[in-house]
């Protein structure tokens, strides 16, 4: 599992994973095992679908959307028409003369090398890719070069009017509500789901000597730093704005029952015993068009890009000879 510090820069990774599975060399010779499809002169090969594969797994396990290898298959051939366009994109970029240079590309792979938690998490990057450094260096070069070539027919054509923008902002008011959100900060002394009754009673106890402290004068944040099980102690239990939404309900129900300034009773969730203290709170609010224009100009321009270029591929596609084998 790739590991980062920082999120990838998307001139990096997005070249980097998002073209990773370009196949390489021609092939015109009769159909062999293995042969997945071809365009125009170039073959793919299962390898390049499987390599493929196992990085959509990848990136839906760090998102939490982990798949079973027998879910995958059903995105088979779902993946290999992504293959197919991508190298009919990496094509038209070489038929069209795209040249990157070789100082672009060694800057792609520092920064997409910089962006991991030092030489152990890069190397099981690249295991995890299938690559050695020198394919993946291959793999951002045709990955630039497609880049560019969709810069140079699409990007740099979409243009935006404010008016257009404002007129989505107008047409789309439920999605600039910003529901209530409180801070808070919390203690947590954890306790099993599981745990016997005698456990139970000790975090209770725990937690209710916390509290008497607390109401004695002693502070939250200190307490907090002390004695707390959760990772926000490090903030003096500090966990930012929050919805309803996003805490499990007992917590939610007895945060936005409080006042900024006030600190609940004792909490019971399935982590564990809490107490909470709310710091400030904000009302229900439509965000200003100021505050989103730039947000829905970037999906309005994403939108429109994303349609350009599906309407490119399938204009490449009517001249080009493309053949599927069965998978």
């Amino acid at each position: 599992m790739m590991v980062f510090k920082r999120t990838l820069p998307v001139f990096a990774a997005a070249l980097a994973l998002m073209f990773s599975a370009l196949p390489g060399a021609a092939a015109q010779e009769p159909l062999q095992a293995g042969q997945i499809a071809r365009v125009n002169d170039q073959m793919l090969m299962r390898q390049d679908l499987d390599r493929e594969m196992k990085l959509v797994s990848l990136r839906l396990a760090r998102q939490g959307r982990p798949v079973s290898e027998a879910q995958l298959q059903h995105y088979e051939a779902n993946i290999r028409e992504t293959l197919i366009n991508r190298t009919l994109l990496l094509q038209q970029s070489k038929s069209e003369g795209v040249d990157v240079k070789e100082s672009v590309v060694t800057q792609a792979l520092s920064e997409f090398r910089a962006a991991f938690d030092g030489e152990a998490a890069y190397d099981r990057a690249l295991a995890d890719m299938g690559f050695s450094e020198e394919r993946l260096k291959n793999q951002i070069r045709d990955g630039l070069a497609v880049k560019a070539l969709i810069d140079d027919k699409i990007t740099r054509h979409i243009s935006l009017s404010d008016r257009q923008i404002r007129a989505f902002y107008d047409d789309n008011p439920s999605l600039f509500r910003r529901p209530e959100q409180v801070r808070a900060s919390h203690i947590l002394i954890k306790v099993p789901e599981n745990a016997d009754p005698e456990k139970k009673a000790e975090a209770l106890a725990a937690i209710q000597a916390l509290k008497a402290r607390i109401e004695k004068g002693e502070d939250f944040a200190v307490l907090a730093m002390e004695n707390s099980d959760c990772p926000s102690k490090a903030k003096g239990g500090d966990l930012g704005l929050f919805g309803r939404e996003q805490m499990v309900k007992p917590f939610s129900d007895a945060a936005f029952a409080l006042q900024p300034g006030q600190m609940s009773d004792v909490v019971e969730t399935r982590f564990g015993c809490h107490l909470i203290r709310v710091t400030e709170r904000q009302e229900e609010q439509t965000l200003p068009f100021n505050e989103v224009k730039e947000t829905i100009s970037g999906r309005l321009r994403q939108e429109q890009e994303g349609k350009k270029i599906d309407a490119y591929i399938e204009k490449l596609k009517e001249h080009a000879d493309i053949k599927r084998f069965p998978l």
